[in-house]
């Protein structure tokens, strides 16, 4: 006897499915070393070499002023009894260079003051009411597009002249702003130096402009 079986169905055969697990990780520290000079009119390009008009400070840290001009120098003159403004030498470009890189906080700001008026390193004669007055500087960031553009988040003072109280020169006042590194740029020959009438003798005279770096509260 014959027995056929007809539409017989075909039972699946199941895979038996195997797994495993990757972790991703990852921790972050602060980046607290010194910054290095970057091209003052384009922040996003490091300087190719080093400028001896505006030295590195080597300062470090998370908020750092990582560059400031070496001098304004107004040279030799004649010295006159008529109120006179004089130019800085040089005409290249002075700088300073901010870097922030905090995470957990924004805004910060540069004062600039002077240690005394200018004063005679022989006599203590002090040339009262002079006044060395910064030209307003343009403001970029290496992280604005592209970097060579003035960046409009940073607020820039207009002219300032410089007193033995702190004024405020460049800010970042915004949430996000300012970040990474930002330069100030100006032109050296567009620094000035007012001396009153009647003030000018014979002599040298020295001061030091003094550049701070503040955290500032943003808006």
């Amino acid at each position: 006897m014959t027995v056929t079986v007809l539409g017989a169905a075909t039972v699946p055969v199941v895979a038996h499915a195997s797994s495993a697990e990757t972790q991703g990780a990852i921790s972050f520290i602060d980046d607290d070393g010194a910054t290095a000079p970057v091209d003052p009119v384009n922040p996003g390009t490091p300087l190719p070499d080093t400028d001896p008009n505006n030295p590195a400070t080597g300062n470090t840290g998370t908020l750092t002023l990582d560059v400031a001009p070496r001098t304004f120098n107004f040279g030799t003159v004649a010295a006159s009894n008529a109120a006179k403004d004089y130019v800085a030498t040089g005409s290249q470009n002075q700088y300073l260079q901010i870097s922030d890189k905090r995470t957990d906080t924004d805004g910060w700001q540069v004062n600039v003051k002077q240690d005394r008026t200018l004063t005679d390193t022989n006599t203590n004669y002090v040339l009262t009411g002079a006044t060395i007055h910064l030209p307003q500087g343009t403001a970029r960031n290496s992280l604005n597009a592209p970097t060579s553009s003035p960046d409009p988040n940073l607020v820039v003072a207009p002219s300032v002249g410089i007193t033995n109280v702190d004024q405020p020169v460049v800010t970042a006042q915004t949430v996000k702003t300012g970040k990474a590194v930002s330069t100030l740029t100006w032109n050296a020959g567009a620094v000035k130096l007012s001396v009153p009438k009647l003030t000018a003798k014979k002599g040298s005279y020295t001061n030091n402009v003094v550049w701070t770096l503040v955290a500032h509260a943003t808006q």
